[in-house]
């Protein structure tokens, strides 16, 4: 391991492919009031700062703007337990099987190995995918700090 650091975990968010599509909502650049009006149905999200939306980030560092009032209990200074979180969630929320029967991805116990390799790295893990009734979850086990955004300061302070 050759991360020095501690991680966050953020989500899970789970919405529709249209609003995980929206990228504006996805960016922390200031949005113009005069632009917004001038779209057919703005989601109700853009008229909130960027640190309060729940749509994931574009970047994942950008996780770290936002501080949820639960984050405490989702901050850890070994990758274990963040995996562990990670795991429940997918348990939690499994994704949509495919019609022909086949996996939608290598399964929990790969997802698990490879997490715990890239956060020992200080690499941040993403996982994002489409669960019933066609929506999106996507949950992310931050790096702190981040390693390609690190003039973000942590979000505790």
């Amino acid at each position: 391991m050759g991360f020095i650091g501690h991680w966050h975990g953020y989500g899970p968010w789970i919405g529709s492919n249209a609003q995980y599509n929206t990228e504006y909502l996805r960016r922390p650049t200031p949005l113009d009031p005069g632009w917004i009006k001038t779209l057919r149905a703005p989601d109700p999200q853009a008229f909130s700062p960027f640190e309060r939306r729940s749509v994931p980030p574009m970047q994942t560092g950008h996780h770290l703007l936002r501080k949820p009032p639960d984050l405490a209990s989702r901050t850890w200074q070994d990758p274990s337990p963040a995996v562990d979180w990670l795991i429940r969630i997918y348990q939690q929320y499994p994704p949509i099987q495919r019609r022909d029967g086949g996996a939608v991805d290598c399964g929990p116990a790969a997802k698990a190995s490879q997490a715990r390799t890239d956060l020992g790295h200080g690499t941040d893990v993403v996982w994002c995918y489409y669960v019933p009734g066609d929506r999106m979850i996507n949950f992310a086990v931050v790096a702190c700090p981040s390693r390609h955004l690190p003039d973000i300061p942590c979000p505790q302070g």
